[in-house]
């Protein structure tokens, strides 16, 4: 299976479930054979661990899904959703990600019917409806609506593979999308009504991989409304004290309910549930940059002169959008580190703003002492 690894089996509960799931994750990076999907996993793993001694790695994750997104998100709207996820958890732009327009792929992707992607799905469909409502993009009704269709008489949202497969997985995002786009109240109670009647007495659903469908299925349910959930919180409960039994002692966790080597989809997967959080609603807390930095204009602000902006550097460093402003108001074209100053510019004051931005960090935007231009 993509993405497994030796690990030790587990010996005793980890002390620290979710710094230990990062841990693992940071060390055991999806390879380019693993494929693009598991490198969205394992960002969005570290994303939710949110540990200080993961930063680096989750920005270097963030750097080569961007560097890759040109090559991989055009016609795959399940990796464009994924993607958006991602993305507005972090606080970056889902309309420019390495140069995608993640919002336009994934409505490149919906047919006139709803159907999202080639071969429609229940999970699909959910997904795409939670990537468009974190984007405060519209959710087309049509794709509400072919959800519906992949929900059966007992409740369960599945996939036809000779015949209905009622599946946890695409239940508990059923769920979540559901209960994002608000109605369709008797669909939801009939979903969770399933889903608390599949549930095992250990606390798990069972299905290929117990781990992610037992921490969606959990993280669907805290999704809901405080009255809905008040009557859900003992499955809640139930679900999160297994989960938390089946973290091996590398701090990953198994796809199997035997299992004795971590898994990345499963360890990410499993992050929803020990953070609390799900795919619908989960944010990482942005840190202010430990240094910060203050442009500068050096040179004499003489028409025909160049000027250069000394930006400063912050920690971490930062990306960097630097604008010219004459009189305060942008001068078109004046974004790079020198300015030449022009005839226009002669006795109006020029100055400079610099954004310093970085994955993880608090954007700030600051702007130069002004330097009066003349002939």
């Amino acid at each position: 299976m993509l993405g497994l690894v030796p690990a030790p089996a587990q010996a005793a509960p980890v002390t620290k479930p979710v710094a230990a799931a990062g841990t693992w994750l940071a060390a055991h990076p999806a390879s380019a054979d693993d494929g693009y999907s598991y490198q969205i996993y394992n960002a969005t793993g570290l994303a939710l661990a949110h540990t200080k001694s993961t930063a680096d790695e989750l920005r270097t994750r963030v750097a080569d899904l961007r560097a890759g997104a040109a090559a991989a998100v055009p016609g795959k709207p399940g990796t464009a959703a994924s993607l958006i996820v991602l993305a507005k958890a972090l606080h970056v732009s889902a309309k420019d990600f390495g140069g995608v327009n993640l919002v336009n792929e994934l409505r490149a992707g919906i047919s006139a019917d709803g159907q999202v992607g080639a071969y429609g799905s229940a999970y699909g469909q959910a997904m795409a409806i939670i990537a468009l409502k974190r984007a405060g993009a519209g959710v087309p009704a049509a794709v509400v609506t072919k959800l519906l269709t992949f929900q059966d008489a007992s409740g369960a949202f599945g996939y036809e593979y000779g015949g209905f497969v009622a599946d946890p997985d695409s239940t508990a995002l059923a769920i979540q999308a559901l209960n994002l786009v608000g109605g369709n109240k008797a669909v939801v109670a009939k979903a969770i009504t399933w889903a608390k009647s599949t549930q095992t007495a250990a606390g798990y659903w069972d299905s290929w991989s117990p781990i992610d469908s037992t921490a969606l299925m959990a993280s669907a349910f805290k999704t809901s409304s405080k009255k809905t959930f008040k009557p859900l919180a003992a499955s809640y409960t139930k679900a999160y004290r297994w989960l938390k039994t089946k973290q091996l002692a590398d701090g990953g966790f198994p796809a199997t309910l035997t299992g004795t080597t971590s898994d990345q989809m499963a360890t990410y997967d499993a992050l929803y549930l020990l953070t609390g959080t799900s795919m619908s609603t989960f944010t990482y807390k942005l840190s202010p940059f430990t240094k910060k930095a203050q442009p500068k204009i050096v040179g004499k602000a003489k028409v025909g002169n160049t000027l250069t902006v000394k930006t400063g550097a912050t920690k971490p460093a930062s990306t960097l959008t630097i604008q010219w402003l004459r009189r305060g108001r942008p001068i078109v074209g004046a974004t790079a580190a020198t300015y030449t100053v022009t005839a226009a510019d002669a006795g109006r004051y020029l100055r400079v703003k610099v954004t310093y931005s970085q994955v993880g960090y608090k954007t700030v935007v600051k702007i130069s002492a002004g330097k009066k231009a003349h002939q």
